[in-house]
């Protein structure tokens, strides 16, 4: 289930350990656990690890399991794990982008704490039988990880996959989100509205993506 286009690579001013070591020079490809030097074939690779997470999720994750941290790593631990040394794992470094910059490695434990008691928990399967009900909290769950940034790479793929988790749990098919490069922009910028705890342009993506996936 792939959402990311190939060869575009997020570009992060960082500084740390590993999960700041690039395989090139032009520091697009990151050091990886099979040595690929090829931007195109690392990204492939995740596009690859990424649907099989999607197969093996779908037969760990019951219909009662509670939408957790140890979860939210767990995902992106069966995602990336083999191809990163670090994932499944609270990133380590800094990570900002112009404008943007993200709560320092320090924090996250206790940010993703209080996302796990103050977002995730506010949203059970039970809750959420309505479209409406769905879709916002969707939109808050996928806007309140963002503005964390746990992980050093994959976040969105990571709290995509959760949510769509969700919705099998609430009876609904997997989101089918729009893939264009207008798409992709309109995502971040909803994105960038939930650190002013709008999700308005969420909701509205979260209500095509579900559109879409009932046709």
């Amino acid at each position: 289930m792939p959402d990311d286009s190939l060869h575009r690579r997020d570009r992060y001013e960082v500084s740390g350990n590993i999960e700041a070591e690039y395989v090139d020079d032009a520091q697009t490809v990151l050091v990886n656990k099979r040595g690929l030097a090829s931007l195109a074939e690392l990204q492939i690779a995740e596009e690859i690890a990424l649907a099989r997470a999607y197969e093996i999720l779908l037969g760990e994750v019951r219909a009662d399991t509670p939408m957790t941290c140890a979860l939210v790593r767990h995902v992106h631990e069966r995602i990336f794990g083999e191809l990163y040394a670090w994932a499944g794992r609270w990133r380590t470094v800094w990570i900002q982008k112009p404008g943007i910059t993200w709560p320092p490695p320090d924090f996250l434990d206790q940010a993703m704490r209080d996302f796990e008691s103050g977002t995730l928990q506010n949203y059970p399967p039970a809750s959420l039988q309505r479209d409406a009900d769905f879709c916002r909290g969707v939109a808050e769950i996928q806007g309140e990880f963002l503005v964390i940034h746990p992980f050093r790479e994959g976040n969105a793929r990571t709290i995509k996959l959760l949510t769509n988790l969700l919705a099998v749990q609430t009876g609904r098919p997997f989101l089918v989100y729009d893939q264009s490069e207008a798409g992709a922009n309109q995502y971040i910028q909803g994105a960038q509205a939930a650190f002013k705890k709008n999700y308005t342009l969420l909701v509205e993506i979260i209500q095509r993506a579900l559109a879409t996936a009932q046709r």
